[in-house]
């Protein structure tokens, strides 16, 4: 089982919080979910990140997006919005497709739809040499450019530390998984209420990225948040908690349909209906 942290009773409608390649659960730390989420929150560490295991399967969004699942049955969840940023939100995507007898809502943060080729070699690069030389071989620049523009005031110092003491081998598989990602077929398939959220100065997934994201969802929602860069949760956190809230609120008042309905998958199983076990809390 995926390493997670829960917040909450896990009562109602949960967020479940994807966090981006390079980071951990703590990338979710400084949000204050607790007044905008009455049904909690489980933040989660993927495969090859923070404390979960790297295991000997390639880590693919497909794969994440298994492991997540597994999650979802082993907590007995019942409705949960996904929250993700950056590959993060490829992967809250990717769930969304695989089990939409849960996911209610999705929230993407500086999202994207593939890896384009241009970026493959890069990314490529940056996993032989991580594997080789360790995390230093791409710092500082990695941290520099995905927070461009930003201050670089305590937050950026725990982040850069963080980021620098991730395990470089879990670091380099989380790249070469997502070398080939695409998720566009399962973004035209979504049903669920989407939120898609660009950051401005985002030079890595600029905002046209974002925006073929939200043309590709059926009635996707598309906002901007002009000041932000790569990581816009962790960069603008007050001003994504406000609009995280202002979504969760419209799809309470959209009622129990999304997350409760029986469908098919993405990948072609039947989704049994609403089997939601008893959620005892903590």
């Amino acid at each position: 089982m995926l390493n997670h942290r829960i917040e909450g009773g896990l009562r109602g409608t949960t967020l479940v919080l994807i966090h981006p390649l390079g980071g951990d659960l703590t990338f979710w730390s400084d949000l204050g979910l607790g007044a905008v989420a009455p049904g909690g929150s489980v933040a989660v560490d993927l495969a090859g990140a923070g404390a979960s295991a790297l295991g000997d399967r390639p880590a693919t969004i497909a794969r994440h997006a298994e492991d997540l699942s597994d999650l979802i049955d082993a907590l007995g969840l019942g409705r949960v919005v996904a929250v993700g940023c950056a590959i993060g939100s490829m992967t809250a995507a990717a769930l969304a497709a695989r089990r939409p007898d849960r996911v209610a809502g999705l929230v993407l943060a500086n999202a994207v739809a593939s890896t384009i080729p241009s970026a493959r070699a890069m990314l490529a690069a940056r996993a032989d040499a991580v594997a080789r030389d360790g995390m230093a071989a791409v710092l500082p620049g990695a941290v520099e450019r995905a927070f461009l523009d930003q201050p670089q005031d305590d937050r950026y110092r725990r982040y850069y530390e963080r980021f620098a003491a991730q395990d470089a081998i879990g670091y380099a598989a989380s790249i070469r998984g997502i070398l080939d990602a695409d998720i566009r077929t399962e973004l035209a398939a979504l049903a669920c209420p989407t939120l898609v959220v660009t950051g401005g100065r985002d030079v890595l997934l600029p905002p046209e990225r974002g925006r073929e994201v939200a043309d590709l969802v059926p009635g996707a929602r598309y906002e901007t948040f002009p000041e932000a860069a790569h990581f816009l949760p962790y960069q603008t956190p007050n001003r994504f908690r406000t609009l995280l809230a202002d979504f969760l609120a419209e799809i309470d008042r959209a009622g129990p349909q999304a997350g409760d309905h029986k469908g098919t998958a993405i990948d072609g199983r039947p989704q049994a209906g609403d089997h939601r076990q008893a959620i005892t809390g903590g």
